[in-house]
């Protein structure tokens, strides 16, 4: 009855948000001006530990975030390397960032570990831009904010969905000492497996499989300091506007699922 629940939920948000289909953005990128990132099936087991042990992690394709906002001082741009893998039952994404001072607070799940460092990653079962994303929200003590996000759902305004609990792995490793400024860190890492299962109800229309594109974003939230407020937010695809926050599915890239 649960699983019927969850799937007559997001079947529902993406009919009406396929209808709503036009949230004022300024501009927004055709599916020939969208930058690609092409996603290779492993056929191999993948252990989520937070290291890149598997041949098959080294044979994905590897991006860095070279977009950067809100940068004031000369440690805000610090590296991030991206890669995804996928199989028949899992999406797998890796997060390697360089840090040199490693911060976080938050512990509980559908929390706010956007305010510390953070990956996250927006995805859109389809090519096509919706006003709504699947957004995993992750941060260094493994703290999770999974929702479904609406652009302009009323009167202009955006909305979350909480419900969204979906059950994934995820595995943080830092090299360093997390909220002590006071030396210098190294970074940290982050593997995810995300079920396919999780997108029931959405992936029929685009499923996962050899050819299939779906919009997708990628980022990383750094907090260098140990009061919270100022954060530096990289992006494995650049974002039109940064004022108007990182939920700009207008400017989403494609990942495309390959053999």
């Amino acid at each position: 009855m649960i699983l019927k629940i969850e799937k007559t939920l997001i079947l529902t948000i993406v009919c009406l948000v396929s209808i709503t289909n036009n949230w004022g953005q300024e501009y927004k990128l055709s599916l020939d001006e969208r930058p690609l990132y092409r996603v290779k099936k492993t056929h191999e087991d993948i252990v989520v530990d937070g290291k890149l042990n598997e041949t098959s992690w080294g044979l994905a394709e590897s991006r860095t975030f070279n977009h950067h906002y809100f940068t004031q001082e000369p440690n805000d741009k610090q590296k991030t390397t991206f890669r995804i893998l996928w199989d028949d039952k899992t999406i797998y994404l890796f997060y390697s960032s360089k840090d040199k001072y490693l911060t976080a607070t938050e512990k509980e799940k559908d929390g706010t570990p956007f305010l510390d460092d953070c990956a996250e990653l927006f995805l859109i079962p389809i090519p096509n831009s919706l006003n709504m994303h699947f957004c995993f929200e992750i941060n260094l003590y493994e703290a999770k904010n999974d929702i479904i996000f609406i652009n302009n759902f009323y009167n202009g305004n955006d909305a979350v969905v909480k419900a969204f609990n979906p059950d994934y792995q995820v595995k943080v490793i830092t090299q360093g000492t997390i909220n002590d400024n006071s030396d210098i860190d190294k970074g940290w890492t982050m593997e995810i497996a995300i079920p396919i299962e999780t997108f029931r109800g959405s992936t029929s229309f685009h499923p996962v499989q050899t050819g299939t594109q779906w919009a997708f974003m990628a980022l990383r939230q750094e907090r260098n300091e140990l009061k919270q407020g100022r954060r530096v937010i990289s992006s494995i695809f650049p974002i039109e506007d940064i004022k108007k926050g990182v939920h700009q599915p207008n400017m989403f890239g494609l990942l495309e699922f390959i053999d």
